[in-house]
């Protein structure tokens, strides 16, 4: 007689089942279209995974972060699945980056990309979906993966491959498609039902999915789509796409020359809002915002030296010292202070002290003391005198209400973010959010004593915060700065990797952590040495000279 285990579910129900039935089977018997992975006795396992003894479940769906990135990634996998079958090696598919809570891809083919080709791809989509295709994950010796690259021409999993210590490869089987991605898949196709494709031109598609269970409609900020193509393009001089290329150049030891290269690059953004202030009399005053470790205080003192530099005296203000005092801080629904939302600030006593300067008049800052919880007055009366500009720095600087009482001609609003073109493979894009998570960890770390445990734990209600109020206001800014630096990561894993593997096995940010060792495992680490102590990574791996 087989021997049968049991399933204890979060849920309270328990199903006997025999012994050895994979996590795919169990999905199908839960029949769940909002169950996309299965934690097993406190780990996310993959589909094909045997249970053999009495084990715990818990449900991962799509509405959470993890469950998320599983469905983004099996959607992926479809996406280029369809683009294969239309068009087999007439058309080569790039994943790009994120972008306006999507995934922006672009496609090289003979004909253009229109309107057509998107409704072509999205139906083809929809005929992979149902035919319910298993993702199986296959084990390949290393030199073979290696000859299946160099068979479809992707050089750059070619070099990945090369810097790999490993003897084999673990690889993703869709169909008659072989590819590799760093992080769980969804058992089948059926479950990625929902989704959307947009046309944005003649080479570009935005692929949508379902957040909170609505597929957003996609409606990208152009700039920010500029600020990632001109670094694309800026990179792409110096003969670097992918992780591989900055690997090539460790090897080669160039890496010092190339992170002064990329330190000039980012300089030159400085330099592109300097001359529009040297050409605009009228700006008086510059508005800088982003998400958190994007490199708002690095950006607004460098600034203010290039400023400096040009003759112009500067002002820089923090809206971090403008916090209303704790009693009047908004609250979450469990209790607990919300300093996220922009109502969070003294916005009545902001505008007018903003309104004084700009009228040549004295204010005296206040100073936001965060153990009592009061803003404080300790400081001299200050001004703004004619040849000075004033610069703002903050999470919701460019937020309307925070400057509705200053004439547009009179401010500049600027939108930073690390917005990195750089690419593990074709296939794999570095997100922007995984980046400034990095940053946050170290710097959390380094300056704060907090663990990678606390930040990751940190980081989820953040990320809503910032979806909610900080990301739709980067279309009201007048310029965006791109302040990711393309080395970065491989500084950045030296002190993050140790962090990481802190985690507790047991915590429920130990996939979060897994998940992002893996993603680090694909670029050679950097000392930090030949990072100058100007530049805006120093802000979180510290000694920088603004400190």
């Amino acid at each position: 007689m087989e021997k049968e285990i049991k399933l204890i579910f979060e849920d309270s129900n328990i199903l006997t089942v025999k012994s050895g039935i994979t996590v795919r089977e169990i999905m199908n018997m839960l029949n769940n279209d909002q169950v996309i992975a299965l934690r097993i006795n406190g780990k996310i396992v993959s589909s094909e995974t045997e249970i053999t003894n009495d084990s715990y479940v818990n449900y991962i769906t799509i509405a959470s972060r993890i469950g998320r990135k599983i469905y983004m990634k099996g959607l992926t996998y479809v996406y280029l699945l369809a683009v294969k079958e239309l068009y087999d090696d007439r058309a080569v598919v790039y994943i790009k980056h994120s972008l306006d809570k999507s995934l922006y891809t672009e496609i090289q083919m003979k004909r253009q990309v229109d309107y057509s080709v998107v409704s072509s791809i999205k139906k083809k989509m929809k005929e992979i979906i149902k035919r319910d295709i298993p993702f199986r994950n296959i084990s390949v010796a290393r030199d073979d993966a290696y000859e299946y690259c160099k068979s479809v021409n992707e050089e750059e999993k070619m070099t990945n491959y090369s810097f790999m210590t490993k003897d084999s490869v673990t690889m993703c089987e869709l169909g008659d498609l072989y590819n590799y991605f760093y992080y769980i898949m969804p058992a089948s196709t059926k479950i990625l039902k929902r989704f959307d494709l947009t046309y944005v031109s003649p080479y570009g598609v935005a692929i949508s999915y379902p957040i909170d269970n609505v597929v957003p409609k996609f409606e990208p900020s152009p700039k920010v789509l500029e600020a990632f193509k001109k670094y694309e393009k800026k990179l792409s001089t110096l003969g670097v796409r992918y992780a591989g290329d900055i690997n090539k150049i460790i090897c080669n030891g160039k890496i010092d020359d190339y992170i002064q290269k990329n330190e000039i690059l980012y300089d030159e953004n400085i330099r592109e809002v300097v001359d529009k202030v040297v050409k605009d009399k009228n700006i008086k005053a510059i508005y800088i915002s982003g998400p958190s470790s994007s490199g708002k205080t690095t950006t607004s003192k460098k600034l203010a030296l290039y400023l400096n530099a040009k003759g112009y005296d500067t002002l820089v203000l923090s809206t971090d010292d403008y916090f209303v005092d704790r009693k009047d801080t908004p609250r979450k629904p469990d209790g607990s202070y919300e300093y996220e939302i922009v109502e969070a600030l003294d916005i009545k006593l902001f505008n007018s002290h903003i309104k004084s300067l700009l009228s040549g008049d004295e204010i005296i800052k206040p100073t936001y003391n965060f153990i009592t919880g009061e803003k404080e007055y300790k400081g001299k009366a200050i001004s703004l005198k004619e040849n000075q500009i004033l610069i703002v720095e903050g999470l919701h600087a460019i937020n309307e209400k925070l400057s509705s009482s200053i004439d547009k001609k009179n401010k500049l609003k600027i939108y930073i973010s690390p917005f990195t073109p750089l690419g593990l493979d074709r296939h794999n894009h570095i997100s922007t959010t995984d980046l400034r998570l990095l940053r946050r960890m170290v710097r959390d770390y380094k300056h704060r004593g907090y663990s990678a445990t606390d930040t990751l734990e940190a980081w989820k209600g953040m990320r809503s915060s910032e979806e909610e109020y900080v990301y739709p206001y980067q279309r009201e800014a007048d310029m965006v700065i791109n302040t990711a630096l393309s080395y970065e990561i491989g500084v950045l894993r030296t002190y993050a990797e140790p962090l990481l593997y802190s985690v507790d096995k047991n915590n429920d940010c130990y996939e979060e952590a897994i998940r992002i060792l893996k993603f680090l495992d694909r670029f050679l680490t950097i000392p930090s040495d030949a990072v100058p102590y100007t530049s805006v990574l120093r802000e979180f791996i510290g000694n920088s000279y603004f400190e």
